[in-house]
């Protein structure tokens, strides 16, 4: 089955955790995994060349299967390409798509550039296997501009089931008003425009290749023999909230501590309505938000937490653009309501600065999120593109050890005596490599106040102008937590 589509309107806990006395039992779950940001999940993933739009970026990020693959069962030539629709991690549909501009904006009427093609075809054809679920289709689209006007928009869908290689034609109705100089071209899986996405639709199309001329784009790659590689790179156990291109999020090795922390920019692109442009900030959390296609926008996922009062802390720096913000919102659910949490802005920090989010709730919770945003919610002028917030460092004041890779045998790192007046040694197994090893001593608001670099393998440690009272400390080792605890200054 095969129709023309009308596509006019298309709607680580880095840093010592303690707990106060006010925390109550200290969790055994980690609530903010690799706060550090130490830790990132990587894969490499295959577009056909000239193509570099595809829904596996969003499959990466949404921690789904991929969606576009090269399959060796090909019509002509080594291999097709195939499109599935595949159920999320979010409990949601990723249409599988590819196409060689960035399709952001909802209306395909606004989409222009691509490949630039300056012949005037009457229409497409190409070959094509299916299995679309029940009420679904998938699609084939071009979208032919001159001079950055519309000149046509066309596409066809592909629905039912086709099991062997099936031929599909499409004549260009009304004809191209022109000759144009750049096409966009790209195909789905399922039928979004239509708001028409079911898991476990798939189409393979080979061969593609506009008719009525003399010659194909140059960039064309209708029987995708070519492919291109994009390296991937997400903070493990976090979640990217932006639109799931990857925009606005990145690893940076200006860190506060280890190697690396989270570096989150705002920045512009079309909008869901296709007449204008609109501002994205950078977003990660601990949870995720489903697409809305209903109206659910609740934030999904998080860690187990139980306690109704706590802290989250963590250090950030930022530089804003104009008078923007940043954002960070802590929220703790029961049962999948909301029953307190915490919200702050951020404001402009050259250097890493420390911050305290107070936590409160109204009833024990079972879950908490975490999310960061490079602008808040209120901020959408353009003049707020390129605001950039790095974070590093979080962790709920409450949560002791957790997720910190020790060592098991404690005696290849002593310190002594406990409690100490005047000195404390700090006594490091000779097998173990100094290269960047450093004590760092916390007081009780999880405030990092004194730093030793361990140079000697029996290193002494002055009081200095440490009071009185309880402390926690951990001995790190580059990007390392080798060993953490509590000493007493008397």
């Amino acid at each position: 089955m095969k129709r023309q589509l009308h596509l006019m309107h298309v709607p680580v806990i880095i840093g010592m955790l303690v707990c106060f006395a006010f925390c109550g039992t200290v969790s055994a779950q980690n609530s903010a995994p690799n706060g550090g940001f130490e830790t990132w999940d990587s894969a490499s993933i295959q577009t056909p060349q000239y193509y570099p739009y595809s829904s596996n970026v969003k499959d990466f990020f949404y921690q789904s299967n991929f969606s576009v693959v090269k399959v060796g069962s090909a019509y002509h030539g080594n291999s097709a390409v195939q499109l599935t629709t595949n159920a999320s991690i979010a409990e949601d549909t990723n249409t599988g798509f590819f196409a060689n501009i960035n399709p952001t904006g909802g209306n395909p009427l606004t989409w222009h550039g691509g490949m630039p093609y300056n012949q005037k075809p009457t229409g497409i054809r190409g070959w094509y296997k299916n299995n679309e679920m029940t009420g679904d289709s998938g699609s084939v689209f071009a979208v032919f501009s001159q001079g950055g006007a519309n000149i046509g928009t066309y596409g066809v869908t592909l629905g039912g089931t086709h099991a062997n290689w099936t031929l599909f034609t499409l004549t260009f109705s009304p004809p191209l008003s022109g000759t144009p100089d750049s096409v966009v071209f790209g195909a789905t899986s399922s039928n979004p425009f239509n708001n028409v996405q079911i898991a476990g639709s798939t189409l393979t199309i080979d061969s593609v290749s506009f008719t009525g001329v003399s010659s194909q784009p140059a960039e064309m790659n209708g029987d995708f023999e070519n492919w291109q590689s994009q390296t991937l790179r997400r903070p493990a156990s976090w979640f990217y909230n932006g639109d799931q291109s990857g925009d606005g999020m990145q690893r940076t090795t200006d860190a506060h501590s280890g190697m690396y922390a989270i570096e989150l920019t705002t920045y512009s692109k079309p909008n869901d309505k296709g007449n204008g442009t609109q501002v994205n900030f950078g977003s990660i959390g601990t949870g995720w938000y489903p697409n809305c296609h209903n109206g659910n926008c609740q934030e999904m996922g998080g860690y187990p937490f139980t306690n109704q009062v706590d802290t989250l802390t963590f250090w950030y720096k930022y530089v804003p653009s104009g008078t923007d913000t940043a954002n960070v919102n802590v929220s703790f659910r029961k049962n999948g309501s909301q029953v307190g949490g915490n919200n702050a802005l951020l404001f402009a920090a050259s250097t890493y600065q420390y911050m305290e989010l107070p936590l409160y709730a109204n009833a024990v919770p079972d879950t908490v999120t975490i999310d960061f945003q490079s602008s808040s919610y209120s901020d959408t002028t353009l003049s707020f593109v390129g605001s950039d917030l790095k974070v590093d460092d979080i962790h709920f004041k409450s949560q002791l050890n957790t997720g910190i890779n020790e060592f098991n045998n404690h005696n290849k790192l002593v310190l002594y005596p406990n409690p100490f007046k005047t000195f404390a040694t700090l006594e490091v197994d000779p097998k173990i490599d100094l290269g960047g090893m450093q004590l760092r001593i916390y007081d009780v608001f999880g405030r990092m106040i004194k730093t030793v670099a361990v140079t000697e393998y029996k290193l002494t440690i002055a009081k200095d102008n440490l009071s009185g009272g309880m402390y926690f400390y951990e001995v790190i080792n580059n990007s390392e937590i080798l060993k953490t605890g509590k000493i007493i200054v008397e």
